[in-house]
């Protein structure tokens, strides 16, 4: 009777299906299907057992993607510290750029969270450590990390919106028509250049030009 039982048992059992699910294997699941076709349906089918086993591991949609997110952040490469605030700055927001541009979907679904992914908050911190570090104040180091990330993240979005097509035409083709009546002869070539010219060019200069304002007014300033 109890090798009946055992033997129902076996042939009961979804094949394939692992014995224990962690929230890393699911995290790696969810970034194996990727951000914009993230559902607990695709990550169940990713790891082959049923969307509903999942909540056994998560409370909900978010809490997966603040789970994938999390993950992706602690697998990114990270620049070393250089020593110099700047570098570290400038770094710091080109890595999180590639890995907005290297994760469809990415961008949308951190923009949606109701909280931060604590890995974030982790980076964020040891950041503005770093700054501390370098002589910055707490409230200086806070500004202008901040700054920068809402700086890369802002750009990176404003850039998706405008490859969006609407009617099969590029929203950036779809807003350069009709610039000289709408804006005048003067700024209609410069508007024409920045929404026709790649989203990292104009990142590049930003970025440029935040950095320039925090070493005027945050970064330590050499004793007289």
């Amino acid at each position: 009777m109890a090798e009946e039982t055992q033997k129902r048992r076996a042939v009961g059992r979804p094949p394939g299906r692992p014995s224990r699910i962690s929230r890393r294997a699911i995290a790696d699941a969810a970034l194996a299907v990727g951000f914009d076709n993230l559902t607990l349906s695709t990550v169940g089918r990713q790891l082959n057992i049923s969307h509903s086993a999942l909540y056994r591991h998560i409370a909900d949609r978010e809490d997966l993607v603040i789970l994938a997110i999390d993950r992706l952040l602690q697998r990114a490469e990270w620049p070393e510290p250089t020593g110099e605030w700047r570098a570290d700055l400038r770094e710091e927001a080109w890595t999180i750029w590639r890995l907005l541009n290297d994760h469809p979907g990415l961008v949308q679904e951190f923009l949606r969270l109701s909280r931060y992914p604590p890995e974030i908050m982790h980076r964020f911190a040891e950041i503005v450590q770093r700054l501390i570090d370098q002589g910055f104040t707490a409230d200086a180091a806070f500004l202008a990390a901040d700054t920068v990330y809402d700086l890369t993240v802002d750009v990176f979005s404003r850039g998706q919106q405008l490859d969006r097509r609407a009617g099969g035409v590029p929203f950036r083709v779809s807003s350069a028509e009709g610039l000289p009546e709408t804006v005048g002869p003067l700024l209609a070539p410069l508007i024409r250049t920045a929404l026709t010219e790649p989203t990292e060019v104009w990142f590049r200069r930003k970025l440029a030009l935040v950095l320039d304002g925090i070493a005027l007014s945050l970064s330590p300033k050499d004793p007289d």
